[in-house]
C-alpha cells in the first residue's frame, strides 16, 4: 500500500471511529513512549508524522513516557531540546512528559532538563481524574524511584477520594522479568511498596515505555501494566516479526473505567488485539496476579 493510500485509509478511520470517542470519554489522552532519533540519523519519522493524526483524535493532553532526545555521549543537548520542543509545539493540547534514560544520564543532563522543565515528577487533575508523572531512572540507574520520591508520592496520593481515577506514567517497567538491567531491589521496592500503595488509591493503570514494543500487557491485582516504546524509528525485532509497529496509544476514561486503543500508521485496534507477545514473552516467576 502506497503512502497516500495508507493515509487516506487512517483519515477514514479516523472520521468512522472519532465521533463515538466524541461522546463517550470523559477524558481522553494520547499516550506515546520512545520517540527519541537514532544516533547516526537524527531523524524519528514517525512522531513527526503523527502529529497531525494525534491533534485529529481531540485528546485533552498528550503525555509521553520518556526518551524524547537521543542523549548520552551526544554534544549539545539543548539544541536537541529545541528541535524536539519545536516540534511538541504544533500538538495543540497540554503535553506532559516523564524523563527517560536517554533524557537524563547524568548530572549535566540533569541541570539541562532541570532548567527547561522544571521537575522531573509531578501530578495534575485532569477532568475528574489524577495523572501521576514518576521519574524512575533517579541516580542513572534504570527502574529507581527515591525514597524522597516515593514519599512525595504518598501524600499526593491522599487526595484519592476525590477523583474517579488516576493514571500513572513512568519509562521503566519495574514488573517484568525482562527489565534485565533493572536491579532486583528496584523490582521488589515496586512490587512491595509502591504497587500496594497504588492499589489503595484508585489508580487504573501504569504506563511505562523503554522497549520498544507494545506489551506484553499485565494485570495486577486490578491493575493493568502496560509497555508502549513504540514512538521511534527503532522497533523491536520480535515484535515486528509477530506484527508490531510504530505506535502510540489512546486512552479514554469514562466513570472511572477506561479503555486502551493502539494506534498505528493504517490501523486503529484494541489493546488485547495489539498485546502480540502476550504469550510470545511469557514471563517467568511473575508476582501473584489476581
Amino acid at each position: 500500500m502506497s503512502r497516500p493510500e495508507i493515509k487516506k485509509l487512517f483519515s477514514f478511520l479516523i472520521i468512522i471511529v472519532l465521533p463515538g470517542w466524541l461522546a463517550a470519554a470523559d477524558l481522553r489522552l494520547v499516550v506515546i513512549g520512545d520517540t527519541s532519533p537514532e544516533f547516526l540519523s537524527r531523524k524519528s519519522p514517525f512522531f513527526t508524522q503523527m502529529i497531525e493524526k494525534i491533534n485529529e483524535l481531540q485528546p485533552e493532553a498528550v503525555i509521553h513516557l520518556g526518551d524524547m532526545i537521543a542523549g548520552y555521549g551526544i554534544r549539545r543537548a539543548d539544541s536537541q531540546w529545541n528541535e524536539f520542543d519545536r516540534l511538541v509545539a504544533k500538538i495543540k493540547v497540554p503535553f506532559f512528559r516523564v524523563p527517560g534514560n536517554h533524557d537524563i544520564y547524568s548530572q549535566k543532563s540533569l541541570e539541562v532538563y532541570l532548567r527547561r522543565y522544571g521537575l522531573t515528577y509531578r501530578s495534575v487533575d485532569l477532568n475528574g481524574y489524577h495523572l501521576i508523572f514518576l521519574w524512575n531512572v533517579e541516580d542513572n540507574r534504570l527502574g529507581h524511584i527515591s525514597r524522597k520520591q516515593f514519599n512525595w508520592l504518598k501524600a499526593d496520593l491522599k487526595n484519592s477520594d476525590e477523583w474517579k481515577g488516576a493514571f500513572v506514567f513512568l519509562h521503566v517497567p519495574t514488573w517484568t522479568k525482562t527489565s534485565k538491567y533493572v536491579l532486583d531491589i528496584d523490582k521488589d521496592f515496586w512490587t512491595n511498596k509502591v504497587h500496594p500503595l497504588l492499589l489503595q488509591n484508585k489508580v487504573l493503570a501504569v504506563f511505562a515505555g523503554h522497549y520498544h514494543r507494545f506489551g506484553p500487557t499485565r494485570e495486577i491485582d486490578g491493575i493493568k501494566y502496560y509497555i508502549s516504546g513504540g514512538g521511534g524509528p527503532r522497533i523491536n525485532n520480535l515484535y515486528v516479526q509477530n506484527g508490531g509497529g510504530n505506535h502510540f496509544l489512546l486512552v479514554e476514561a469514562d466513570d472511572g473505567k477506561f479503555k486502551v486503543q493502539v494506534v498505528f500508521r493504517d490501523k486503529i485496534i484494541t489493546a488485547e488485539e495489539a498485546d502480540v507477545l502476550q504469550e510470545v514473552l511469557k514471563l517467568e516467576n511473575p508476582p501473584a496476579e489476581n
